[in-house]
């Protein structure tokens, strides 16, 4: 499973695990790039569960996260 952190806006930074088929560790940043609705879809389905009175996003960036685990 790949580790994909989700950077929200310009200040906020969330990291989620998800099982991306096709995606590992050594994927180019442009083929992880067309996963975003997969991506996307799930961080919806999460953050409906947090935040069920609404919420707003002006952006959406995602990569990898790179950095070693602890």
């Amino acid at each position: 499973m790949a580790k994909v952190r989700f950077k929200i806006a310009p200040d906020i930074e969330l990291n989620i695990d998800l099982d991306v088929a096709g995606v590992d560790m050594n994927t180019r940043d442009y083929d992880v790039q067309q996963h975003k609705a997969e991506v996307y879809g799930e961080f919806e389905k999460r953050i409906k569960q947090a935040f069920p009175e609404g919420y707003r996003i002006d952006t959406f960036d995602f990569g990898l996260d790179r950095e070693e685990s602890s």
